[in-house]
């Protein structure tokens, strides 16, 4: 296909957009930052009739604390993310995984709601939002409808998101004071490329190393992203010690399940899981004695 032959429609606000998803006789596909769009096209992957660029819906771009929640739009883009005070403070861990999605210019056009349609088990933001309780915002003319994260992805590039719907908030619930978060990526090139493995971890931690409650999610280790839920029942057994901790590790072995490709062998992504979660839950420790 070539550029020329690319239909393209930019509507000026949220429901002009929505009017024109409403049209089932058109295949159309929403284009924001386009920072994956031209490598699907290539592969012949996302080849719609038309584009729907809504980079100008300044409406959806924000990052507000409302209620005992934090909303952020989905055109928030990953530097928003990054250099936002109220992220800093109760969602570290959203702004450690957005500082690792690509090279600064591609953190300064990429958006969160992008990397969560294109549906990727590699999608960096999208371990941390699901140990932040993140619940999506779907909108079509007609209806909204919320749904939580872990509901949203059906497997490798598919959502529940119907075709006439986008997303057009996203809620995460704000860390406690004793809530420290961290996120781990594994890449050929810190920073630049598709996670071989990637894991966010939160922690509300109770009076010394106990852990009141963890949560635990690994990307590129299986269709979708996997919330680690054995590891998570383990660290409130006693105090996170060294013990604990390389147990803790042992069992995400067996708790992921990677595939083979290109980029790394199951096997390797396994010992990787493991041992970046042992990595992690170390520098957590260290923060929280420091904190």
């Amino acid at each position: 296909m070539l550029v020329s032959e690319i239909d393209v429609v930019s509507p000026l606000t949220l429901n002009e957009c929505l009017a024109i998803l409403s049209n089932e006789e058109t295949n159309t596909r929403i284009i924001a930052g386009g920072t994956d769009a031209v490598v699907r096209m290539k592969d012949g992957k996302w080849l719609p009739e038309k584009w729907i660029n809504i980079n100008g819906l300044t409406e959806l771009r924000y990052i507000i604390e409302r209620d005992g929640q934090i909303h952020i739009g989905p055109l928030t883009t990953h530097s928003d993310i990054i250099h936002s005070s109220l992220l800093q403070k109760k969602a570290d861990v959203l702004v450690e995984a957005s500082r690792e999605v690509g090279a600064i210019q591609m953190q300064n056009i990429g958006t969160i709601g992008g990397n969560i349609g294109t549906a990727s088990p590699a999608g960096d933001t999208i371990p941390a939002l699901y140990v932040l309780n993140a619940v999506l915002e779907l909108r079509s003319l007609t209806n909204t409808r919320l749904v939580p994260i872990e509901e949203f992805f059906i497997g490798p590039g598919k959502t529940v998101l119907k075709q006439n719907e986008m997303i057009t908030n996203i809620i995460i619930q704000p860390q406690s004071e004793n809530e420290i978060g961290i996120f781990q990526k594994l890449g050929p090139r810190k920073a630049q490329s598709i996670s071989i493995v990637n894991v966010a971890i939160s922690l509300l931690m109770g009076e010394g190393h106990q852990v009141v409650k963890g949560k635990i999610a690994f990307g590129s280790v299986g269709p979708t992203i996997i919330r680690a839920k054995k590891c998570e029942s383990i660290m409130t057994l006693g105090p996170l010690t060294d013990e604990l901790i390389q147990n803790i590790a042992k069992i995400a072995w067996k708790e992921v399940m990677p595939i083979t490709d290109v980029r790394a062998t199951a096997k390797y992504r396994r010992d990787m899981a493991s041992a970046l979660l042992e990595r992690g839950l170390y520098r957590l420790m260290r923060r929280w004695e420091n904190k």
